[in-house]
């Protein structure tokens, strides 16, 4: 039995089927001598292929070598490819929409379709007359594939033929209105992310992660309650368009609304939402946070989330102020450029401090211990009833001679003070 010794079998798995013209991409392929097989009925060799694939073989396809898969499901020759499919895809009406398309075009050539299968990896087959006819399957909602095929030789361009254009994600939209939409386009995979987590919180889907990496991500519902949920959203990274795009959906759900959604819900998420809150309100407690995301959301989130989520709300208002305020020189600088001797004053304090104040002004300096650092000068005056009159401030980086002599100049011009005679000046 040399002739079987010689025998190779391919196992592709972890890829994805793609139709018109029926192919399997990304995948990576897997190769066992024919001897190791050869006495495995077909439950063993499930077993055996779920233990190469480390994961679930919901579906076994198996092809002859060197025939195109819409027409390779023959008796087994001497080589043999072993298709794993892990999502339950509708290959047969795949292939049958594709053998009515041929009939007009001739898209690819079976080396064509070879030439990318070359890369899987391989198992041996069974003997011929230990077959297993495998039952076509018709009535798979799987997957409208959108993937791009990247190499340009596979497929003759049709000048005629009207691609279709899918949607871009529009972010500046109400987060309770973002959804998965087949064929939906996202900058980056956080973004992707992101539009998924407003919508499990939305609609109180209970979502998870089956595949995560910067490739590729396959999203499910129900975890650990036996996938009752048809819910399934495929989405992977389109290296020339340089997107995130949902290749495959499936919207259905047949679940009940779920409350505790801390697996997709991030702190980030959280924090994202509460920015202006925590603005308006930065001694905002965890635990009334914690009350606020559950009377707003609907979920139950936990205080760890919530130290979280405060602690990056914070970091986003300091990084923005501290952004803006670095800002201000380049701002004064263009002010002065375009009106040259420009400066602030305001003439109804100037005004209400020659008419209501006597000729006395406070100055000192005192330091800002708030986000944006540096030193105030203020200078106030002083009401004929002994109350405080603010009249001018400035704030400098460090107090020294310079930025004194600068905010005294400025005063006295502004207040028409000259020299400063009659003037009573009082300070530390």
């Amino acid at each position: 039995m040399a002739e079987d010794a010689d025998t190779i079998v391919d196992v592709h798995y972890d890829g994805v089927f793609t139709p018109t013209p029926l192919m399997y991409f990304n995948g990576v392929k897997a190769s066992v001598p024919y001897t190791v097989v050869n006495k495995k009925n077909f439950p063993d060799f499930i077993s055996f292929l779920q233990k190469i694939t480390n994961g679930r073989c919901r579906y076994v396809y198996y092809c002859p070598h060197e025939v195109r898969l819409s027409k390779g499901l023959h008796d087994i020759q001497k080589r043999l490819d072993v298709y794993v499919d892990h999502y339950h895809e509708p290959l047969f009406d795949w292939i049958q929409e594709e053998e009515a398309y041929l009939e007009d075009e001739d898209l690819v050539s079976i080396d064509d379709v070879d030439s990318i299968l070359e890369d899987g990896l391989k198992v041996e087959h069974v003997k011929d007359d230990e077959v297993i006819s495998l039952k076509r399957i018709f009535n798979d909602h799987f997957l409208n594939k959108l993937y791009q095929i990247q190499n340009d030789d596979l497929v003759q361009d049709d000048h005629n033929a009207i691609r279709p254009i899918y949607p871009r994600h529009d972010h500046t939209q109400d987060w309770n209105e973002m959804k998965p939409r087949l064929g939906m386009k996202y900058s980056t995979t956080a973004e992707l992310k992101y539009s998924l987590i407003c919508y499990v919180v939305a609609n109180g889907y209970d979502l998870w992660y089956e595949k995560n990496d910067k490739n590729r991500l396959l999203v499910r519902c129900c975890k650990g309650k036996n996938q009752t949920c048809p819910f399934r959203s495929y989405a992977s990274w389109m290296k020339e368009e340089h997107t995130f795009q949902i290749k495959s959906l499936i919207t259905e759900h047949k679940c009940s609304m779920a409350f505790k959604l801390g697996s997709i819900v991030t702190y980030k998420w959280i924090g994202k939402q509460f920015v202006n809150y925590v603005l308006e309100s930065p001694k905002l407690s965890l635990r009334k946070m914690k009350a606020l995301v559950s009377k707003r959301y609907n979920i139950n989130v936990s205080v760890g989330q919530c130290r979280n989520a405060k602690k990056l709300a914070l970091s986003e208002v300091e990084g923005s102020l501290k952004e803006h305020y670095a800002r201000l020189g380049d701002y004064t600088a263009e002010i002065r450029n375009v009106n040259p001797g420009f400066d602030v004053s305001f003439k109804g304090v100037v005004d209400g401090w020659f008419d209501r104040c006597i000729k006395e002004i406070g100055i000192d300096g005192c330091f800002l211990n708030c986000v944006c650092k540096g030193e105030l000068l203020p200078t106030v005056g002083r009401y004929a009833n002994n109350n405080i009159y603010p009249l001018a401030w400035a704030v400098v980086n460090v107090e020294n001679k310079r930025t004194w002599k600068w905010f005294s100049d400025n005063l006295m011009e502004n207040i028409g003070g000259g020299n400063g005679h009659g003037i009573t000046i009082l300070s530390d």
